[in-house]
């Protein structure tokens, strides 16, 4: 907070209406979260939250448009050649930050670099499906291929921010140079993120011309820094939060691209493999209630599937699973499950969601305590392997806008538990990854959305909302993923 009473000053902020208004006019649009990029690297950044600034420096070849579909970025056009190859066509005359061309040998140094085998870009490989490569036709023609067909490469390539080669060398995540609208200025890891509008930009910012992103890990003082002017922009703020706050700031929310649940793992619990069990789960929750208190009504209750309109495959003859806790009580004695103990693990930001859940769940006789885990442990629970029967947490298929997005459900290696312990739903998962026929694709995933309803394989709680709170006199653009759009965005004095 002190750094950011420093910076405010430093652009001027003063008390006197002739000098705050003069100088709001050049100074930055600050915009704050708990938590910023780990890696000015966009190979490298581990989470959704690095989004935010990949959105002003970098830009893939592809992008989500409004529509939630891929649209042109740097590349204009493209075709398939065969299952396994397709070729871009790239926009002509864009410039990386530092001066360099942006060309198909740049298309194939980040494709191959990112396949160069460095685990600091396992997450980002991971996301690349069986991306294998890249061939360069022409300056301005590129083909990438791919070890298996991949129906949704287009999705996928929308997550790879494309990095000026000239800094390879270098350190590419204490450095930056990409071709979007803003340029780094400034980066203190952890903290903030000091931007300009690139005056090259092909796609340029008319309003914002300096821009911040900073982190203020703690909610309680992220609200303060809104309130007081400190910051334009918030959001990861706790949805209670946010709803304190519509009287004086503008909300803006979009969905959040995810679905709340509560994984069922059978290996913690093997009562959990009994249907009858999960069945009681799902219907000793009142969904609407828990998004009326847990979500602060920033959300939406599931139609009992992970998807949401507007994803493909998602089932609109599916219903919600009802508020029954006599039901569920019933249940749970038919299946000699009463007195059950399941805890739940979760981190500190769904603290009060699980919570509320437990509750729920109390309520229908099964004993239920919340294990609050550090982020990097919660990680490993749910990745790897869990000690606690039941995982709160969101599974966010808005990163490749497709359920390929939720690969914990998938076929997992051996000795990495199974969030969904149901064969025919990860065959169905695993024919969904390869089928090129996209109404056959559409298909197979529907089947995936009815197996996991009728099997209730997991505890659907809603489909959240992300909010960002924003001061009246701003503006903040929002995209299809939720993230701010600087170059959009207006901050008036």
């Amino acid at each position: 907070m002190g750094g950011l009473a420093a910076a405010a000053l430093a652009t001027g902020c003063a008390t006197t209406p002739k000098k705050a208004a003069t100088a709001t006019a050049g100074a930055p649009l600050i915009v704050a979260s708990t938590a910023i990029t780990n890696s000015l690297d966009p190979a490298a950044a581990l989470s959704n939250v690095g989004a935010t600034f990949n959105a002003q420096v970098y830009e893939p070849l592809v992008a989500f448009g409004a529509s939630g579909k891929p649209e042109p970025a740097l590349a204009t056009a493209w075709r398939t050649i065969d299952d396994l190859t397709m070729e871009f066509t790239l926009r002509q005359g864009v410039r990386f930050h530092r001066g360099g061309t942006f060309d198909a040998a740049a298309v194939k140094a980040n494709i191959e670099r990112l396949l160069s085998g460095d685990p600091a870009f396992a997450f980002r490989v991971g996301q690349m499906g069986t991306l294998s490569g890249a061939e360069v036709v022409g300056p301005d023609t590129v083909r990438i291929m791919t070890k298996k067909p991949d129906p949704i490469l287009l999705n996928r390539l929308a997550r790879l921010g494309m990095t000026d080669p000239a800094i390879f060398a270098e350190k590419p995540g204490t450095v930056a140079s990409g071709t979007g609208p803003f340029r780094v200025t400034a980066y203190t890891p952890a903290k903030s993120i000091d931007l300009e509008a690139f005056p090259d930009a092909w796609r340029k910012s008319e309003s914002i011309k300096t821009g911040r992103v900073v982190a203020i890990p703690d909610p309680g003082t992220l609200t303060t820094a809104l309130r007081t002017g400190e910051v334009d922009g918030a959001y990861g703020l706790p949805p209670a939060v946010a709803a304190e706050l519509t009287g004086s700031f503008v909300a803006k929310s979009v969905s959040a691209g995810s679905c709340a649940i509560l994984s069922m793992i059978g290996e913690v619990e093997p009562k959990l493999r009994d249907k009858r069990v999960r069945l009681a789960l799902n219907l000793a929750v009142n969904k609407e209630e828990f998004v009326r208190s847990g979500l602060s009504g920033y959300g939406e209750v599931p139609t009992g599937q992970l998807l949401q309109p507007g994803y493909v495959g998602y089932d609109p003859s599916l219903e919600a699973f009802p508020h029954d806790p006599e039901r569920a009580r019933a249940l749970l004695k038919e299946a000699g499950a009463e007195g059950l103990t399941l805890n739940i693990a979760t981190t500190a930001i769904f603290k009060q969601q699980a919570e509320i859940t437990a509750g729920y769940l109390a309520k229908v006789g099964v004993r239920s305590e919340v294990v609050i885990q550090d982020l990097s442990s919660f990680i490993t629970t749910l990745l790897k392997k869990s000690e606690v029967p039941l995982l709160y947490w969101q599974t966010d298929y808005v990163d490749l806008h497709d359920i390929a997005g939720v690969s914990r459900f998938g076929p997992q290696p051996e000795g990495v538990q199974r969030h969904v312990d149901d064969e025919e739903y990860i065959k169905l998962f695993a024919s969904s990854q390869t089928e090129m026929d996209q109404a056959g694709r559409e298909a197979t995933i529907k089947a995936m959305a009815r197996r996991l309803h009728d099997e209730a394989g997991v505890v659907f709680l809603a489909w959240p909302k992300t909010v960002y709170m924003h001061s009246p006199k701003s503006d903040l653009k929002l995209n299809s993923d939720g993230h701010v759009l600087f170059a959009e965005s207006k901050k008036n004095a």
